[in-house]
């Protein structure tokens, strides 16, 4: 088995048994990473490892979902880059690896709809700190300055029509209703910001099928990691998740005081707070 960061946790393995020994935070030895384990610091200075070397580049995933307020546990930094500048910006890091400071390291499990397994992959040498890198390809958004905005702690991040776009045309579904839910997006916002018109992005979901079959062994069963490319409706996508706000803020929570699963109301937001140095 591959050695694969889990949640928070690390699975790094016996030489004198089958079973996994889990660690916390870290391989062992491992110093705890920056602001209180989440690694800010850390993606701060690999963020300007990638500008100085002329790389622009942001970070997607859970990382901007956290950023949008979103109540997600991170697991890698997903950083991307713009997919012509990706083979440099995977041999810079292997550079510093032979300077003893980053390491490559495996990837994690196959995921479904997901080619994470195939992207680099690295670890901060000596601290529990992981980051993978990702071509712009894959995140359907062109990576560049007016398609970005800055946290108050200087990291870029895709501007929010920008990265919900994104996930409108690639169909993923579960990260649009997290970004709904932590900017408490509304309606009028959707149809003054999005492109509702026609369907996701067929071609792009079956340009990456071909990748994730490419990438795997095929199976009777491997076909389930695929994404589906059927035409669905922009519009209707993102209706459904806008009016069912409400109804996912669950019972350990008062509607009362919350207007989303993710937002107390009346609350700032969520790019304007500190928490953890977004």
């Amino acid at each position: 088995m591959d050695i694969a960061n889990l949640g928070t946790e690390t699975q790094n393995y016996n030489s004198n048994s089958n079973e996994p020994i889990i660690f916390i935070g870290g391989l062992p030895g491992d110093a705890w990473a920056s602001c209180d384990g989440h690694g800010t610091l850390e993606a701060i200075e690999v963020i300007n490892e990638l500008e100085s070397a002329g790389i622009l580049c942001c970070l997607v995933g859970v990382s901007a979902l956290i950023y949008y307020g979103a109540g997600r546990r991170r697991v890698d930094w997903e950083v991307c880059v713009p997919t012509d500048l990706h083979d440099r910006a995977n041999a810079l890091f292997r550079t510093e690896f032979k300077s003893g400071i980053y390491d490559p390291f495996p990837p994690g499990h196959v995921q479904m709809e997901s080619l994470h397994h195939t992207f680099p992959r690295f670890k901060l040498r000596g601290v529990g700190f992981w980051f993978l890198l990702i071509p712009s390809e894959d995140c359907h958004f062109e990576c560049k300055p007016s398609n970005l905005e800055r946290s108050k702690s200087g990291l870029p991040y895709p501007k929010l029509d920008v990265f919900a776009q994104s996930l409108l045309d690639m169909d993923d579904r579960v990260n649009l209703t997290d970004l709904v839910d932590g900017m408490d997006l509304s309606e009028e916002w959707a149809l003054q910001n999005l492109d509702l018109d026609g369907t996701i992005d067929v071609d792009w979901a079956e340009r990456k099928n071909v990748k994730i079959r490419s990438s795997v062994p095929l199976t009777e069963t491997s076909c389930i990691l695929e994404l589906s490319a059927a035409p669905f409706s922009r519009r209707e996508i993102l209706m459904d998740i806008l009016k069912k706000k409400s109804n996912r803020i669950g019972p350990e929570i008062s509607k009362e005081y919350f207007v989303t699963r993710f937002r107390p109301r009346g609350s700032a937001d969520p790019r304007s707070e500190g928490t953890h140095m977004k």
